[in-house]
């Protein structure tokens, strides 16, 4: 029900107010509807803009002739969907008077907006009934493309008329029928992974889903397709890490001579006086780094569920490399630099827990993995 209130609430938006630009190139467009609706919105905020009330003096006329003439020519005419259209241009004409009267500024600028509300109380029922035939029609064909008209349809007859007929079974089951549905399988791994790769395909799915609010689209967990009895598919995406190693130790060591010059290693006394003594000072630094590499590659196939056909397969690797290091001297510790005290005082230390390494070099994995799944489902 979230998936279908959530791309309901799209759909309307879309339908009522469309994408956001200035008024002001609504106006130049000739999309007045929009123009009026952005200029009023600013004057909310913004009663002294200029460019507003101009936009929205010159709009709100031509949007209000532009709607009459729309409906004049619906009525006129014989288009299947009517209605529909005179519906719709109504609803515009009594958004664009309610923001105005809601408006202090733009209503001293637009003084009497004119509403339709009995105009459009008269055709809401056959604007519903319109709509709901149009959207039975629709699903009728039993394509995923004339069940995504058949949700428009259906959604726009409930829009007029709240709970018409059946109309809100009608919208889940276009719904179903025009979503594109995929089932995404876990990626298989050692029981000691268990836990981190399945805190992985989570977050995965989680980011997936994104991808369903620009369509109709859904991702399906191997549980949520059983629970559901779904049965046929449009695609599995499968998960497989592949060449896959997590904590591999390297070790090495790396010894210098190190001497330095002019350091002050005395004093002697000349002629009754003290004078200090310099010299050349000298140390074996010995440095030891031990690495610990993760490292792995995801195997992503997109199949087709109807023929098993993979329709595509992309690899995405990632590595991880942790490391510490600490050192050992023997001579003189004033040849050394400070950085050199300093890891001359460093114990080596235990690596991460296995899970935390897997987690880590995943990292990389999961960011293409995303960016894969977005760009290739983008337009389904």
């Amino acid at each position: 029900m979230k998936t279908i209130n959530y791309i309901i609430g799209i759909f309307l938006a879309v339908l009522i107010l469309g994408n956001c630009s200035s008024s002001k190139k609504s106006l130049q467009r000739g999309d007045y509807y929009r123009a009026t609706m952005e200029a009023v919105n600013t004057l909310r905020s913004s009663p002294n803009n200029k460019k507003s009330q101009d936009a929205l003096v010159q709009a709100y006329p031509l949007a209000k002739a532009n709607s009459l003439r729309i409906i004049n020519n619906a009525t006129a005419g014989n288009i299947p969907n009517k209605y529909s259209v005179m519906a719709d241009e109504y609803m515009a004409l009594n958004e664009m008077a309610d923001a105005i009267f809601t408006c202090p500024k733009a209503l001293q600028l637009v003084p009497n907006p004119e509403q339709f509300s009995r105009e459009l109380g008269e055709i809401r029922d056959f604007a519903a009934q319109e709509a709901y035939d149009l959207g039975m029609m629709q699903l009728k064909m039993n394509t995923i493309q004339s069940a995504r008209e058949a949700f428009r349809h259906f959604t726009k007859a409930d829009m007029y008329v709240s709970g018409y007929r059946d109309v809100k079974d009608k919208i889940e089951e276009a719904l179903f029928l025009a979503l594109f549905k995929v089932v995404v399988t876990k990626p298989i791994t050692p029981q000691n992974y268990k836990l981190t790769a399945e805190f992985f395909y989570d977050n995965l799915m989680a980011q997936m889903a994104q991808v369903t609010r620009s369509g109709f689209i859904r991702f399906y967990s191997e549980e949520e397709a059983a629970n559901e009895g779904l049965k046929n598919p449009d695609q599995y995406l499968v998960f497989e890490f592949v060449e896959f190693v997590v904590g591999a130790m390297k070790e090495s060591k790396n010894t210098t001579e190190i001497k330095r010059d002019s350091v002050l290693v005395g004093t002697t006394t000349v002629n009754g006086r003290s004078q200090n003594v310099y010299g050349t000072v000298k140390a074996t630094f010995t440095t030891n780094r031990r690495e610990v590499i993760s490292q792995g590659t995801l195997s992503v196939r997109v199949i087709n569920a109807a023929n098993d056909r993979v329709e595509q397969n992309q690899n995405f690797p990632g590595k991880f490399v942790w490391f510490n290091e600490w050192a050992s001297f023997n001579g003189d510790e004033r040849a050394l630099t400070e950085q050199q005290k300093k890891l001359a005082k460093t114990e080596p230390i235990m690596p991460p827990p296995q899970q935390d390494l897997f987690i880590e070099f995943t990292k990389p994995i999961f960011n293409q993995t995303v960016t894969f799944v977005k760009k290739y489902y983008s337009t389904k």
